[in-house]
């Protein structure tokens, strides 16, 4: 869960240090109308989710939360007009800023007031990557394909065929029709990158929809096979615990912890699907000896939290909430306080 912070678009508001996010992923990766992928080498805070096209044509309202982890909710007009719009103007020398408020606001459905922002961020960021691929996007988004595919193209001429500006080529190519070619390139892609999360789903529920649940795990072990790779092991793992097999998912979790090359939000991914799967010690066996809350996604470190806390760990648990409460996590402090209640009160029993 991430949420957004009014500190991100308004500097007049309480401002708090932004939890590390993910990306925004495709709620359907092989759909077409999907969100388009974005650069993870970058860091974002980020809606929790896209807004639906019911949504932006209901006026649903923006969910927003301020330093101390209180819900506000704007309407979209509003949002749109007093903090959207002059939040652009405000950051329109600060590249990080910038594409923090495009990549939140393509999130809300806020594509057609984007293009400018879009063209000055690849004006001025330093990230040639990432000013492209935005660029690229929000052409995207607004249906302007011939243009999008022409500044991805033009990314990979000045800093090369990247995992990331292929995968939104091949979104491009997607929908501009030709999903053999758009598929091509998303292989690609996945060679240039294994473990960039969009485009691997993507590609795994394109295999599936096409071929059947074989071919989808086919193709899963095929990128396990790929260098450096830690992704699809990862989805692999989650195969294994959704046929009952958690002591292969172990293994799998326990070599991508060895080797090290997971990113920042993998302890949140493992510790949410072993929870899910109710392995809950196993979460503490895996993830208590490498999460470290200023480094990785507070998701992992909540997951954990609720983990000794459903084993009744109260000293383990209470030794972990001092460790996040001496980093300012912003909108997770509700979260925290709510453990502290807890473990308080297994204290006192």
């Amino acid at each position: 869960m991430f949420k957004r912070l009014l500190s991100v678009f308004s500097s007049n508001k309480s401002s708090g240090k932004t939890a590390p996010a993910s990306t925004p992923k495709p709620a359907t990766p092989a759909a077409p109308a999907s969100p388009s992928v974005t650069p993870t080498v970058i860091s974002a805070t980020t809606s929790t989710k896209a807004a639906t096209p019911a949504e932006i044509e209901n006026g649903e309202p923006i969910t927003a939360y301020d330093a101390q982890g209180r819900q506000v909710m704007v309407p979209r007009n509003e949002w749109r007009e007093k903090v959207l719009l002059p939040s652009i103007a405000e950051k329109s020398n600060d590249p990080d800023a910038l594409y923090n408020i495009i990549m939140t606001a393509l999130n809300d459905g806020f594509a057609k007031d984007l293009v400018p922002a879009a063209e000055r961020l690849l004006a001025i960021d330093t990230i040639a990557e990432r000013g492209y691929t935005v660029h690229g996007i929000v052409l995207l988004e607004n249906g302007r394909l011939p243009e999008a595919e022409a500044t991805l193209k033009a990314g990979m001429q000045k800093i090369g065929a990247t995992g990331t500006l292929l995968t939104n080529l091949a979104k491009v190519i997607w929908e501009a029709g030709d999903q053999a070619a758009a598929k091509d390139i998303l292989w690609q892609a996945i060679q240039a990158a294994p473990n960039l999360e969009n485009s691997l789903m993507w590609w795994l529920a394109i295999e599936r929809e096409q071929h059947g649940d074989v071919a989808y795990l086919e193709a899963l072990h095929t990128v396990c096979t790929l260098p450096q790779t830690w992704r699809a092991q990862l989805v692999l793992a989650q195969y294994y615990l959704e046929q009952n097999h958690p002591e292969t998912a172990v293994n799998l979790y326990q070599k991508v912890l060895h080797a090290k090359l997971f990113d920042a939000s993998a302890l949140a991914s493992i510790s949410g699907a072993l929870g899910s799967h109710g392995h809950i010690t196993n979460i503490i066996e895996l993830i208590a000896p490498v999460y470290q809350p200023e480094r990785h996604d507070p998701m992992a470190g909540l997951n954990l939290l609720r983990a000794y806390q459903q084993l009744r760990r109260n000293k383990e648990g209470q030794a972990l909430l001092n460790k996040m409460r001496a980093v300012d996590l912003g909108p997770y402090q509700h979260y925290l306080n709510e453990f502290a209640r807890s473990f308080g009160e297994m204290r006192v029993a």
